[in-house]
């Protein structure tokens, strides 16, 4: 099911307009959703995670790693109309990966738990220290990478305190394959992403290209 976004337009109105662009994704990935059916999430979540390992692998070599076994990276657990990463983080445990998810806390903070714990005790965000890659959500991004978030400023908040941390590793962003545009509404705090994780297209640093209309 083919589905776009406008252009977007601003209003000189920064957070009305980012009010207004929240709910176009939303309504946008409510309507791709509802006509991909089993099949159709199935297909895209197998391609996340194909696409997803692939990329990790590609960037253990560069550091130096025979494998991606006992790499860290942060991913999330996707509500029904994000793009569905259970397959990724599935992937990536089965390969050895610690997959590190999301608890919100009072705003901005965030504290994170290992995927593969059935307490789910929470580590804190000391435990970023270990990522190797970020893989966060968002709604959409620029071309050159500017993020979109869902409103609450929790990766705004914590991206540019712990990447130093972990050594400034990637940050990939998963959204369906539409979410690229040319610009989205944006104040200077938000989150600037390094990479883009869509099924169709695979892995793609920014800036990123977008085809013609």
């Amino acid at each position: 099911m083919d589905v776009t976004l406008p252009t977007y337009e601003p209003t000189g109105d920064v957070v009305a307009d980012k009010v207004t662009w929240r709910a176009l994704v939303r309504a946008a990935r409510r309507s791709l959703v509802d006509g991909w059916g089993e099949e159709g999430r199935a297909a895209a979540a197998d391609a996340l995670a194909r696409e997803g390992l692939a990329f990790l692998r590609g960037y253990a070599a560069a550091q130096g790693r025979d494998d991606v076994s006992g790499m860290c990276v942060t991913a999330f657990e996707p509500m029904r109309t994000e793009p569905p990463v259970d397959g990724l983080t599935t992937a990536l445990r089965e390969a050895g990966v610690r997959v590190l998810v999301p608890v919100t806390l009072a705003k901005p903070d965030l504290d994170w738990v290992d995927l593969a714990d059935p307490e789910r005790r929470r580590l804190g965000e000391a435990a970023l220290a270990d990522v190797d890659v970020f893989f966060v959500p968002g709604l959409a991004i620029s071309r050159e990478g500017v993020r979109l978030g869902q409103g609450g400023g929790y990766y705004d908040s914590t991206l540019p305190r712990v990447r130093p941390l972990a050594g400034d590793p990637p940050v990939v962003i998963c959204l369906h394959d539409h979410e690229v545009v040319q610009a989205v509404p944006a104040d200077g705090h938000d989150a600037v992403v390094t990479a883009v994780l869509r099924p169709a297209t695979g892995v793609r640093e920014v800036p990123v290209g977008i085809p013609e209309a």
